[in-house]
This record gives C-alpha cells, structure tokens and sequence, in this order.
C-alpha cells in the first residue's frame, strides 16, 4: 500500500502547475517519471529543451523548490525528486 501524499505536497504540486514557468514544471515531470535521477543529456531528450533551458531552468526549480529534501542531487550532481513530491507529480498528470 502506498502511503497517502500529504496535502501540503498537493498544494505544491498545483501550484508548481499552475504558477511555474512551463519549462519548470515539464523539468519537474521529466524528473518525476524517472524516479530518480537524471543528467542533463537525458533531460534534454525527455523534455525537448535546450542544454541551456534545462541548466538554467533545472536551478530555478532547484531555488525554488528550496533544494533539500524536495529537490536532490546524486553523488554526480544530477537532480532528482524527493519521491512523494514525484508520485504527487506523476499522480497529478495523470487525471
């Protein structure tokens, strides 16, 4: 059973739709379906946004996201999605 995504996480989610730039969120969904992390390179073959959209929009949605927990970095620097803020992702595109 999954646990429950708690409401503060899907009023993030709403609002990351709705008040980020598109960019952002579609970075944020890239992220969100992979489960964990992703380089720049498969970032930019997920999205379809220049190397540069994605460094610059990756690190806005870092910033705003408030970096850890929500927002991580492997070992290699790659961003990756606490996974309850990626299911709310992933189950908010979904409806």
């Amino acid at each position: 059973m999954t646990e429950e995504i708690p409401d503060e996480v899907a009023a993030l989610v709403d609002k990351m739709a709705s008040e980020y730039v598109q960019s952002e969120y579609e970075i944020a969904e890239a992220l969100a379906d992979a489960e964990g992390p992703l380089t720049l390179d498969e970032l930019v073959e997920e999205t379809g946004y220049t190397e540069r959209t994605v460094e610059k929009r990756t690190g806005t949605l870092e910033d705003r996201l408030g970096g850890e927990p929500l927002f991580q970095r492997d070992e290699d620097g790659n961003p990756m999605l606490h996974p309850v803020l990626a299911r709310a992702i992933r189950d908010g595109t979904d409806e």
